[in-house]
C-alpha cells in the first residue's frame, strides 16, 4: 500500500467517525448533549462515568411518548384526547427538527427496545436513542443540540418528500420548546432551566449560540483562578443569531460570524458535547472526537438549487457580482469606502467562484482559492446590527488584540493563529461564503432579512416585523397542534426574491410576540419603547439578557407562546436589520442578475 493510500483510508476513518459524531442517530458512538460518546473512548476514562443508560440531559422513552400530555392546546381547541398517531411527524413540526431518511428508532409504549432492533418510532435528527458499548438499546434519549441550530429540511410535498440538510439551512429548530416538554414530561430540571427561566434562544430558529462561552468556566473546572477574562461575563450581551452553515467550513479561515477563532480550532465545534460526567480528562474525550467532526463537517457540501436557472442572466449576475465597484464615483454610494476596497464588488467580500475570474491572477493569484472568503469587514462598512460584533470585540483587549486571559481555556488555546486580531479595536464581521446561499435563508448573521432581495434593496424589502409561514395542519388537527416553519419549496419559497415567504405584521397584529411599548411602539414604529432602555443595560451587564424581564412571551408555556415564537421583531435588541446598505446603488435589473447568478453556487 502506497502512502498516499494509507493517507485517504486514514482520512476516510477520520470522515466516518465524525459522521457518527454530527449525525449518527441511534448508533453506540454517536455524541449527545454534554454527555460525549458512549463507547470507544474507555482507554482514557471510566467507562461507566458515560454510560448509555442517562445523564443530566437524557430522557426516557416513557418519557417522550408522553410529551403530547404536556402540550396544552390553544385556547379554542384545547389538549388532544389521545396520542396521536402521526406523533413522530407531529414531534418534528413542534421542535423543528426534520425526520431522517434512515432509521432513528426509539421504543413505543410497551415495546423492548432489545426485541425491536431499537424501536418501531421514528426520532428527529436532533435526538438519538443511546445504546450501552455492548451494543443494547437503553431506552434512554439523549439531544444532539448542534442539530437543532445546524440541521434544517427542504421538501416538496407535490411529490410526497422531505429531506433533512444536515450542516446548514437550521433556522427551523426550538429546542427551548422541546426542552420546556422535556421538563414538564420527565421532571427534568436541567431541562427546565433552558426550557424556561434562562432566555438562549428568544426565537424559533436563532439563539445566543455563542453564549456557550458563559460554559467555558465549566470547561475550566470551574476554577476563577484559571479564567482571567471576566469580559465573557459582564460585558456586552451577545444577543441573537442564527448558525452559519456547516458546508462552508472548508471555505473560510476562521469560525463564527464575528471570527473569534481560526477554522482549525476545532474543540469548539465540541462545546456542546463536552462530556461534563467524565472523572478522569474530559478534554481528552474532545481531542479525540473534535477532529475527526471538523474532517466531516468540511467536507459537506451545499444542497443544489432544485428550480431552472436562467443562464443568460446567471451569466450577467456573475460579471456583476465580480466586476461591479458599488464605490464607482458615479454611484455616489452613501457607504463609507472599505480601506481595502479590492475592486469594489460582492467578490471583494464573499470571495471568487467563477472559473472566469478564479484563473485570473488580477483576481487570485492562486485558482486554488476559488470559493474562499476571508475578509474581515469593519462594521463602520458593512452597518448591520452591531451587537453581536461589539461583543465579540469586548472579548479582546483594548488595542484589538486576543485577551490573554483565554489562553488559560483548552477549547481556545488551539489553532494556528490569531482569533481575529483587529487592527485599531474594530469591531468587525467575516463576510461569509455563499455557496448555498439559497438555502441559508432568512439573512444577516441574526437572520433579520427574510429573502436576498432584502439585502440587495434595503430600502424596500426589509419588513419591520414578519412572521414566516408555517407548515399546513394534517387535516382535523388544524389549530390543536404546533407546526413548524414551512419547508416546501414549492409552497413557501419565494424563488424570485430568493428566500422565504413570509407575512408582514405591525406592532398591533403582532401580538402577543410583539408585546407593544415593551417590544415596539404601537403609535409610531420610529419612537422608542422600553426596549431602547433594556439593550442599553445588556450592553453593560452581559447575563441580564439571559433573564426575561422583556422575553415573557418568548417562554413557551403554552401553545400561544410557542407560536408567538416565530414572530421576527426586528426591534429588539440585537435583532435589528439594518445594514449591508451599499447595496442601495444597485438597480432592480442587477439585482435580478445577481440572484440567479447566485442560485448557481
Amino acid at each position: 500500500m502506497t502512502a498516499s493510500q494509507i493517507i485517504r483510508r486514514y482520512y476516510r476513518t477520520l470522515h466516518a467517525k465524525g459522521a457518527l459524531i454530527g449525525r449518527g442517530q441511534g448508533q453506540p458512538e454517536t455524541a449527545h448533549m454534554f454527555s460525549g460518546q458512549t463507547t470507544e473512548y474507555a482507554n482514557f476514562t471510566d467507562p461507566t462515568s458515560i454510560s448509555g443508560s442517562g445523564s443530566l440531559f437524557t430522557i426516557t422513552a416513557d418519557a417522550y411518548n408522553n410529551l403530547w400530555q404536556t402540550w396544552t392546546g390553544y385556547i379554542a381547541a384545547p389538549q388532544l384526547p389521545a396520542r396521536p398517531a402521526n406523533y413522530d411527524y407531529l414531534i418534528s413540526q413542534r421542535y423543528g427538527s426534520a425526520l431522517p431518511l434512515e432509521r432513528n428508532p426509539y421504543p413505543l409504549p410497551g415495546e423492548d427496545p432489545n426485541q425491536t432492533n431499537g424501536g418501531s418510532g421514528q426520532l428527529p435528527v436532533a435526538f438519538t436513542q443511546l445504546r450501552e458499548a455492548d451494543g443494547n438499546w437503553t431506552g434512554q434519549i439523549g439531544v444532539k443540540l448542534c442539530s437543532f441550530c445546524h440541521d434544517g429540511q427542504l421538501s416538496t410535498a407535490s411529490a410526497g418528500q422531505q429531506a433533512p440538510v444536515f450542516g446548514g439551512a437550521g433556522t427551523i429548530g426550538d429546542f427551548t420548546v422541546a426542552f420546556r416538554d422535556f421538563a414538564a414530561a420527565g421532571l427534568s430540571p436541567t431541562f427546565g432551566i433552558l426550557g424556561g427561566p434562562l432566555t438562549i434562544a428568544p426565537n424559533r430558529g436563532t439563539g445566543a449560540i455563542d453564549q456557550f462561552q458563559i460554559g467555558f468556566l465549566v470547561f475550566n473546572g470551574g476554577n476563577p483562578e484559571e479564567f482571567t477574562n471576566d469580559k465573557i461575563l459582564f460585558s456586552q450581551a451577545i444577543g441573537n443569531i442564527k448558525s452559519p452553515p456547516w458546508w462552508n467550513m472548508g471555505h473560510r479561515v476562521q469560525k463564527f460570524h464575528g471570527a473569534v477563532l481560526p477554522m482549525d480550532s476545532s474543540r469548539i465545534d465540541m462545546a456542546a458535547y463536552y462530556p461534563l460526567a467524565i472523572n478522569d480528562d474530559p478534554v481528552a474525550w474532545v481531542d479525540e472526537a473534535s477532529y475527526p467532526f471538523q474532517i466531516w463537517a468540511e467536507s459537506l457540501k451545499a444542497p443544489a438549487y432544485p428550480g431552472p436557472v436562467n443562464q443568460s442572466l446567471a451569466e450577467q449576475g456573475a460579471i456583476l457580482f465580480h466586476n461591479k465597484n458599488l464605490w464607482a464615483a458615479s454611484l455616489n454610494n452613501p457607504v463609507p469606502q472599505p480601506d481595502e476596497l479590492g475592486n469594489g464588488s460582492c467578490a471583494s467580500c464573499h470571495g471568487v467562484y467563477s472559473p472566469r475570474y478564479a484563473n485570473d491572477p488580477s483576481f487570485l493569484a492562486d485558482p486554488r482559492m476559488a470559493g474562499i472568503a476571508a475578509n474581515l469587514v469593519s462594521m463602520d462598512v458593512i452597518r448591520t446590527d452591531s451587537v453581536y460584533a461589539d461583543a465579540q470585540q469586548s472579548l479582546r483587549n483594548a488595542d484589538g488584540s486576543p485577551n490573554v486571559g483565554i489562553e488559560y481555556n483548552p477549547f481556545l488555546e488551539c489553532g494556528i493563529g490569531d482569533f481575529g486580531d483587529t487592527p485599531n479595536n474594530e469591531s468587525v464581521m467575516l463576510a461569509p461564503p455563499l455557496f448555498g446561499t439559497w438555502a441559508s435563508a432568512p439573512y444577516f448573521h441574526n437572520a433579520s432579512v427574510p429573502n436576498l432581495w432584502g439585502v440587495l434593496d434595503p430600502n424596500n424589502e426589509r419588513p419591520n416585523i414578519w412572521l414566516r409561514q408555517s407548515t399546513p395542519a394534517p387535516e382535523g388537527m388544524e389549530g390543536r397542534v404546533v407546526m413548524g416553519f414551512d419547508t416546501d419549496i414549492n409552497r413557501a419559497y419565494d424563488h424570485e426574491k430568493m428566500g422565504w415567504k413570509y407575512t408582514e405584521l405591525d406592532c398591533v397584529s403582532g401580538f402577543p410576540a410583539t408585546q407593544p411599548l415593551l417590544n415596539c411602539n404601537p403609535i409610531d414604529p420610529s419612537l422608542p419603547s422600553l426596549q431602547d432602555v433594556l439593550g442599553a443595560i445588556y450592553t453593560e451587564v452581559a447575563l441580564l439578557w439571559n433573564l426575561p424581564i422583556d422575553e415573557l412571551a418568548s417562554i413557551p408555556l403554552v401553545d400561544q407562546q410557542i407560536e408567538a415564537r416565530k414572530v421576527y421583531n426586528t426591534n429588539i435588541y440585537s435583532q435589528g436589520n439594518q445594514g449591508h446598505d451599499f447595496t442601495v446603488v444597485l438597480t432592480d435589473a442587477e439585482r435580478r442578475a445577481i440572484i440567479e447568478y447566485l442560485k448557481t453556487l
